[in-house]
């Protein structure tokens, strides 16, 4: 991959701007109970635990690992933004009854040359400005902090890009910064989330273009090959668009990836995220696409909303017989949330980001199939009275499929400043008078959990027949702790706690076997 490419993704210019962090040791004075969980961790900051000590029973039969991938370091000028922070990855692995824990920073291009700055002058000085740039020969490697994905046995770190970073599945050590796909597909953004098919194919699309008349491009990687393989044409965004959507996830079914336009723009500063803007007064559309030829088989429009999450997406037929994709995604009226998450917002005006996150909830909507319904208008229904954030579900047997259960973080309204509980829904069983679906919750006092995810007991496919396994971060000990759910009853097994408090992170995964995966070469060197 030439450098010039990741030019790109930086919206206007290689140029950046560090400044000392301070700032954001002024977490301790903040109003926000959840302050401690945007503050920076050290350089190069690890914390092993070969042996973690554990509280409860945690089942014998739990093994694997599971990975974790989020933001643990933040600036005044660039890296202001939840989105921004540089990416750390953190791993728990499981064997009969015990856990161990790695974390490390992910040594990008972008890591390396902010460390740089801020080892060679005190961070209560003055910032300056750096030319983001690697040494003669080296690839551009970017900021990874979102999600984690398996592709042909490679674990690899993701952002809203078309370029990934390798790392270890033992200890998350960065191995190869960029990973090297078998293509040369060209850099550019596209959504953070993939999705991996039942068997194995990963599919993915990015942004042909990168501000007026953007498209996308819809690509697949088959089990096995690192290769990226284009499928169809290049699929036009909606007419009006002047500059890049945001789209941070996408749906899939077994025959049609669903791409959700919401009229939510990428701004100019701060990697996009400064100056974003939401036009209410333009519907969304949904791009029903082909996925055995990457075609547009269908396009329908919504009342305006704003997202960025979908849970699962399956076909089916209706009441009447007739075909159609049923899409279950978390909104929001507006783009309310996303200032909201800036960094100084979060600590200094915490009451507008729960704000938000209440105006959002769990939707459905229906999608005919039917040409006689194209360019129809569909609304959404909410299924479930309350705040819910990184939905998950049993994606490994239920992705593409009708599905029950759905896990994710939530917030007692009106009351929390942040994400303070767990939640389970169950969308068989609804609530009396019609007041949408029932669920059962796990908080703490003073806790903050963060993405939940599913990890089956056996074979039995059920999708309560394991456990729910989350970081949570304990605000009043000052410390984060694996904490480890029954998922039937959705009550407490075991806990697991860390000696620091971990940054509030995004997504990750559980794999079985992922330890036993080779990789292409050997850890990268980290030099300062």
């Amino acid at each position: 991959m030439a450098s010039t490419e990741v030019g790109l993704l930086l919206v206007s210019t290689l140029v950046v701007s560090l400044t000392n962090t301070a700032a954001h040791d002024h977490a301790a004075k903040s109003m926000n109970p959840a302050a401690i969980g945007f503050k920076n961790l050290p350089h190069n900051f690890t914390a092993p635990i070969a042996t973690m000590t554990v509280q409860g029973e945690m089942p014998a039969w739990l093994s694997g690992s599971l990975y974790r991938n989020g933001p643990a370091w933040w600036n005044d000028v660039d890296l202001d933004h939840w989105f921004t922070g540089l990416a750390m990855l953190h791993v728990f692995h499981f064997n009969q009854g015990s856990v161990s824990y790695h974390n490390q920073f992910i040594q990008s291009s972008m890591y390396k040359q902010y460390m740089q700055d801020s080892t060679a002058s005190s961070r209560a000085g003055e910032g300056k400005r750096v030319e983001l740039e690697n040494k003669e020969g080296e690839p551009m490697s970017i900021n990874t902090g979102v999600t984690v994905r398996r592709v042909a046995g490679h674990l690899l770190a993701n952002t809203g890009a078309t370029s990934s970073n390798e790392f270890s599945p033992a200890d998350v050590t960065t191995v190869q910064a960029p990973f090297d796909f078998d293509d040369d597909m060209p850099f550019s953004r596209g959504p953070a989330h993939a999705h991996t098919d039942l068997d194995g194919r990963v599919v993915h699309f990015y942004h042909t273009q990168l501000g007026p008349h953007p498209a996308y491009q819809l690509y697949q990687i088959v089990p096995g090959q690192t290769e990226r393989t284009l499928l169809g044409a290049p699929i036009p965004a909606m007419p009006q668009a002047k500059s890049t959507l945001f789209i941070h996830s996408f749906a899939m079914t077994r025959n049609y990836v669903i791409i959700n336009e919401v009229p939510a723009f990428f701004g100019r500063k701060s990697f996009g995220f400064k100056g974003a803007t939401f036009v209410k007064e333009w519907n969304a559309r949904w791009l029903v696409v082909d996925r055995s030829t990457g075609k547009v088989h269908r396009i329908l429009e919504s009342p305006a909303f704003m997202m960025y999450h979908h849970v699962n997406a399956f076909e089916e037929l209706n009441g009447d017989g007739e075909a159609e994709i049923i899409v279950d995604v978390v909104s929001y009226p507006d783009l309310a949330s996303l200032p909201a998450m800036f960094i100084d917002a979060i600590l200094k005006k915490p009451e507008e980001l729960a704000r938000a996150f209440d105006q959002g909830g769990l939707h459905q909507y229906h999608i005919p199939l039917s040409a006689q319904k194209n360019g129809s208008l569909v609304e959404g229904e909410r299924l479930w009275q309350g705040t819910l954030e990184f939905p998950t579900m049993y994606y490994e047997a239920y992705n593409t499929r009708k599905y029950r259960y759905i896990y994710g973080a939530s917030q007692t309204a009106g009351k929390s400043l942040f994400l303070d509980k767990l939640v389970k829904i169950d969308l068989e069983t609804p609530l009396p008078h019609g007041s949408g679906a029932s669920s059962l919750s796990w908080e703490q006092p003073n806790c903050f959990p963060g993405e939940p995810i599913f990890v089956p007991r056996g074979q039995s496919g059920a999708e309560d027949d394991g456990v729910v396994l989350s970081l949570v971060l304990d605000a009043t000990a000052g410390h984060s702790f694996l904490l480890v759910l029954d998922a039937k009853s959705f009550t407490q097994l075991a806990t697991a706690p860390l000696t620091y408090a971990v940054p509030f992170g995004f997504h990750g995964r559980h794999y079985f076997n992922a330890t036993t995966t080779a990789t292409k070469t050997s850890p990268v060197k980290t030099e300062f």
